[in-house]
């Protein structure tokens, strides 16, 4: 990434504001459309759950030029790199401006450009002109490379100006085979077909070919995205692009909630930097289809076991080998509830007559809202306290593998929810889970604030016993277009406790309760007729004081650096996330100018109005990363301060004291009581951090006894000394420069000359052959000949 110290991009009309100067002083969350909002200020206040509505409504402005006397009015050549007939733009309204816009990929050379106009039916074409320079229609022109703002006038009349934008990224051209995206956009179960063509920026072919399908994506993302919709996209075959790694299936996240179009971004990195596994990789493009620019989109990974995706064993594709039709053909049946209703203790499949010998894995399951469960989930089951789980592969699962799934997390779910955290077999909860991932999964939940939580995409995955560790794994990372503040809710659990995702200085996560469970109704443990309970599986794991301490251990080795490099400004180079943002800019701002996410009459989805310029979109996350770090480094620091004093006293027990001479052990003791008071003293987690760091190097720092020859240190001179110290001196003459511990450099050196050389190895192997005869050959240090 570059750091720029302001926006600059070539080729663009609308003025972005300076990165550099980009400090926003409290901007206002809205919540809803403009004509229905209610603000709320960027504080650790917490707002109302459900925002209020104004009726106030803005004045709309009158439009002048709406209308063309034109049929079509087009750019085209735009990828010269590559023969293509997919590359061209129609010309765009803004009815927010009054004004024209063309939008052009980071391909374009504007100096060799098409401009094509016609006039309706029944008409003559009049003349087109761009300021006073007549446009012959059909031929390539250098016009468009003069300027970036034109008066546009037809024939006599003048029709306001056209701006004219171009983006620095890559680009995707769709060109669909029936009802096109807009036809898709209105029908959300609708899948079209048709063709592509993927550049990067500089025009070198990523894919090109058919596309098997365009499919609707996300259920809030779509819902709520009424000018940008998000597609699955599945290629017609398996192809790498950008560099991502061959697949079929993609999907082309729209960001329309999210004004920065950072957040997902911001997540997937911090992920990745943590260590989860399987993590999204994506790429920035803008997407034109059928001649119209759709805006800036992120193309990313589909969440699915695939080699290249979530890399374990396919159960679906082993389970479709073994049987004679699709597998969704099969009978769909449903236990304990009906297929479309959400009850605990219910599940349901597919009437699979054969199957693997082996269906422990692999699996890739998500907890599922209790409502989308009914209808968005083909195989999958409720557990006992109304967890609703969706097994996304294998999707068509048959009864005896969605049956081990739900023994599995349903015995797991048990020893989560006792007093000891043993289930009735006498199993404790980390043997179902792998512990650190899990918690690792949930502090990206708990630092985004993501507004979903638990409550969906949070995927866990499981590879056969035979090939993986038996346990559950949770990974991949997804969806945080509504995490950083993005959206006001508040979690509430049967506890008490409750927190908002605008409180930067307060735990959120934790608070939740199962999704499903409602404390009005019924008697405070869920719905009526339902056994719901009010505490999520992360709200009752943090209730021990062992998880709570390791949470915040993996917290400051996994995250907190990284937080402090996405949103500290002063640090060379400037913030991540400001970073990014310049990068993005061009494209954003283009994608502004289309959707109208941020600025004037701006439309309000889900999403806060966090600024007025795409800069200050970007500073309002960088804020909130910023504040997020700071209040969970309080937050957490007693507990991680208690669980280095652990560490620290463990590395203690396990040196044996006896081993040290008397000033060797007085040193350890003061070692000791020095750290416990700067931890326990600590102002920060980084001050503990340095005292436990300090004391450690301390403790390993101090040789034992003497004891000459022992160059192992296991209190003995035997062979093995010999042989290593040997080893050693010869691994240092061919130009190995291994690391000896003090003990080893003090008893090591028999001869007494400051070094380890194969004098030493020989009186070690005399001394060691002489004392199983029951002779003591070593020779003191002064006088070793």
């Amino acid at each position: 990434m570059i750091l720029r110290t302001g926006i600059s991009c070539p080729h663009r009309t609308m003025p972005v504001c300076i990165l550099a100067a980009m400090i926003c002083c409290t901007p206002l969350l809205y919540f809803g459309s403009l004509e229905n909002a209610s603000a709320v200020s960027c504080s650790d206040n917490p707002p109302a759950d459900t925002p209020s509505q104004s009726n106030e409504k803005e004045e709309e402005p009158t439009l002048l030029y709406e209308t063309l006397p034109l049929s079509q009015f087009r750019i085209s050549e735009l990828s010269p790199q590559i023969s293509t007939d997919m590359d061209y733009v129609d010309v765009f309204y803004s009815e927010w401006e009054d004004c024209r816009y063309i939008f052009l990929p980071s391909t374009a050379d504007r100096s060799r450009l098409v401009i094509s106009y016609a006039a309706k039916a029944n008409e003559k074409t009049p003349v087109l002109y761009l300021d006073d320079t007549a446009v012959s229609s059909g031929a390539q022109t250098d016009l468009l490379a003069a300027k970036d703002v034109f008066t546009l006038r037809i024939g006599e009349t003048e029709y306001g100006e056209i701006r004219v934008m171009q983006s620095d990224l890559g680009c995707i051209y769709l060109h669909t085979a029936k009802g096109g995206l807009d036809y898709l956009d209105a029908n959300k179960s609708y899948t079209e077909t048709g063709s592509t063509l993927m550049l990067d920026k500089n025009g070198a072919v990523q894919y090109q070919g058919d596309l098997e399908n365009i499919k609707s994506h996300g259920n809030s993302s779509w819902d709520y995205s009424p000018r940008k919709h998000p597609y699955n996209i599945k290629l017609a075959e398996k192809a790498d692009l950008y560099g991502m790694g061959k697949a079929k299936k993609w999907v082309l996240l729209s960001n329309f909630l999210d004004f920065s179009q950072l957040r997902n971004t911001i997540a997937f990195e911090a992920a990745k930097a943590a260590g989860i596994e399987y993590t999204t990789d994506y790429v920035y493009v803008d997407l034109f289809a059928d001649g119209s620019y759709r805006g800036t989109y992120q193309l990313t990974e589909r969440v699915q076991i695939q080699k290249n995706r979530v890399n374990i064993t396919d159960l679906e594709e082993d389970t479709e080998k073994l049987n004679d039709k699709p597998l969704k053909e099969y009978p769909h049946v449903a236990v304990g509830a009906e297929i479309n209703q959400y009850l605990e203790n219910s599940y349901k499949y597919y009437e699979i007559p054969n199957e693997p010998a082996d269906i422990t894995g692999g699996y890739l399951v998500q907890f599922q809202l209790w409502n989308r469960y009914p209808n968005d989930t083909e195989s999958g089951f409720v557990t006992s306290r109304g967890q609703a789980v969706d097994i996304r592969c294998p999707q068509y699962a048959s009864k005896a593998q969605v049956e081990y799934m739900r023994s599995y997390m349903q015995a797991l779910e048990d020893a989560i929810y006792s007093e000891d955290g043993y289930n009735s077999e006498g199993k404790h909860y980390s043997d179902y889970i792998d512990m650190d991932s899990l918690l690792c999964y949930y502090l990206m939940e708990e630092f985004t604030s993501d507004a979903d939580g638990t409550y969906a995409s949070f995927y866990f995955y499981k590879e056969t016993d035979a090939k993986g560790d038996g346990k559950l794994h949770c990974a991949p990372v997804w969806d945080f277009d509504l995490g950083f503040m993005n959206f006001a809710r508040l979690a509430e659990n049967s506890k008490g406790d409750a927190s908002y995702t605008t409180k930067t200085d307060a735990l959120y996560i934790t608070c939740f309760p199962i999704n499903g469970w409602d404390k009005n109704n019924g008697d405070g443990q869920g719905s009526e007729n339902t056994n719901t309970v009010g505490v999520s599986w992360i709200g009752k794991l943090y209730e021990r004081e062992d998880i709570v301490k390791r949470i915040a251990e993996l917290y400051y080795e996994h995250y907190d650096s990284y937080l402090k490099q996405l949103s500290d400004t002063k640090q060379n180079g400037g913030a991540l996330i400001t970073q990014w943002g310049a990068e993005l800019a061009c494209s954003a701002e283009m994608n502004n100018a289309k959707t109208h996410m941020y600025g004037g009459r701006a439309f309000r989805g889900l999403g806060p109005e966090d600024g007025t310029c795409y800069a200050e979109t970007v500073e309002f996350v960088r804020n909130f990363v910023e504040k997020r770090r700071n209040g969970l480094r309080k937050i957490w620091l007693k507990p991680f301060a208690q669980a280095r004093l652990e560490r620290l006293e463990t590395e203690y027990l396990s040196l044996i004291l006896e081993n040290y001479d008397e000033a060797g052990q007085e040193n350890i003791n003061q070692i000791m009581a020095i750290a416990a008071n700067a931890i326990t003293e600590a102002a920060d987690m980084d001050s503990v951090e340095a005292a436990y760091t300090e004391a450690l190097r301390g403790l390993q720092s101090q040789p034992h006894a003497l004891l000459l020859g022992d160059f192992n240190d296991d209190r003995s001179i035997d062979i093995k000394d010999a042989q290593d110290a040997l080893m050693y001196y010869g691994r240092r003459l061919v130009g190995y420069n291994d690391v000896l511990t003090p003990s080893q450099q003090q008893n090591g050196d028999v001869d007494g000359n400051g070094k380890q050389d194969a004098v030493d190895a020989m009186h070690i192997l005399r001394s060691a052959a002489s004392l199983r005869i029951g002779q003591q050959y070593l020779y003191p240090v002064e006088n070793p000949s």
